[in-house]
C-alpha cells in the first residue's frame, strides 16, 4: 500500500483502488458481482484525494486494476 500523496496519482488513473481510511478502516466495499471491486480513483465518481484532517481521508491506497 502506497500513500496518499493528496491527489490521484497517475498510475491510478482510469482505474480502481482499494483505500485505507485516516481512522484506520477499509474504505467501504460491495459483495456485488455486478459492483466492481475497490473504488474508482478518478472521474464523476472517483475518489476525493484531498487531504482535509478528516478522519475519512483516504490515507493509503493500492491499485487494484
Amino acid at each position: 500500500m502506497k500513500p496518499n500523496p493528496g491527489y490521484c496519482p497517475a498510475e491510478a488513473e482510469g482505474k480502481r483502488v482499494r483505500v485505507w481510511l485516516a481512522h484506520g478502516g477499509v474504505g467501504a466495499t460491495y459483495d456485488d458481482p455486478m459492483v466492481p471491486p475497490g473504488w474508482a480513483a478518478d472521474g464523476p465518481r472517483g475518489c476525493c484525494w484531498e487531504i482535509t484532517g478528516h478522519p475519512f481521508d483516504i490515507a493509503f491506497y493500492e491499485v487494484l486494476h
